[in-house]
């Protein structure tokens, strides 16, 4: 897991170069004003555009993916995420979605709590999990955020 913040000016020291470049993309952007919904990238890289009310986290699933690296970037609201660096026991998650590349979980073991403002990103690799959209002081917020997806073979 990498955790960063795109109002930094090295918020791209010593990330890998694929990761690199997608944050300094997402830096001429216009964050705020970006349609709902997919957008495409490169062919291989792309984000999805959401708006959602945060809830408590006890009422999410975490979810871990084998085959892309989750770029994830708030930008208006708050929100924590949970998360875990351990390794996790996979006979706990459902079964392998691979048409969507996902497993999920109601708890996450060893968790920590993440909370993100406008223009922090966190960066999750394969197998760790996380479960984004939490309640921050119990209070539900609207969020809007962008979740870009790179395959792990380009790091």
């Amino acid at each position: 897991m990498i955790i960063g913040d795109l109002t930094r000016a090295d918020f791209k020291r010593e990330l890998p170069k694929a990761i690199a470049d997608v944050c300094e993309y997402l830096n001429t952007l216009d964050l705020e004003g970006l349609e709902l919904g997919r957008h495409d990238i490169t062919e291989q890289i792309y984000m999805n555009v959401m708006s959602f009310d945060t809830a408590p986290a006890d009422s999410k699933q975490a979810e871990l993916h084998h085959k892309y690296i989750d770029v994830q970037v708030l930008i208006s609201g708050k929100e924590n995420i949970e998360y875990s660096v351990t390794y996790p026991t996979l006979s706990l998650y459902t079964e392998y979605n691979e048409e969507d590349d996902y497993r999920l979980t109601p708890e996450i073991e060893c968790k920590s709590t993440l909370s993100l403002r406008p223009k922090m990103f966190v960066v999750f690799l394969p197998y760790e999990p996380h479960k984004p959209g939490c309640n921050v002081d119990n209070q539900s917020v609207n969020l809007k955020k962008l979740v870009v997806k790179v395959p792990v073979d380009l790091i």
